[in-house]
């Protein structure tokens, strides 16, 4: 097995973990750095497995990955404007 599958298969998996950080209780979908960190952890994984496919230029993953890259900013930009409001 190559060590670089494994070092992206256990940051996948600490990733993973982390985004344990996301709760969604009776005030509505809270998130905090940990659960931040763990996504970005897990679009780093992502990147990393697929990063022959990125610099071949394959258009199903580059449209994957500009979705969860955006879809991080906007739980990014709620966050602080929870913070903010708060």
């Amino acid at each position: 097995m190559n060590k670089r599958n494994i070092a992206f298969g256990l940051l996948f998996a600490v990733g993973l973990f982390l985004m344990g950080g996301f709760s969604l209780d009776r005030l509505g979908f809270h998130s905090d750095l940990i659960g931040i960190l763990g996504t970005l952890m897990l679009i780093g994984a992502y990147l990393g497995f697929n990063w022959a496919k990125l610099k071949s230029g394959d258009h199903r993953t580059r449209v994957v990955t500009t979705w969860v890259i955006s879809l991080l900013i906007i739980i990014i930009i709620l966050n602080i404007v929870e913070t903010v409001l708060s």
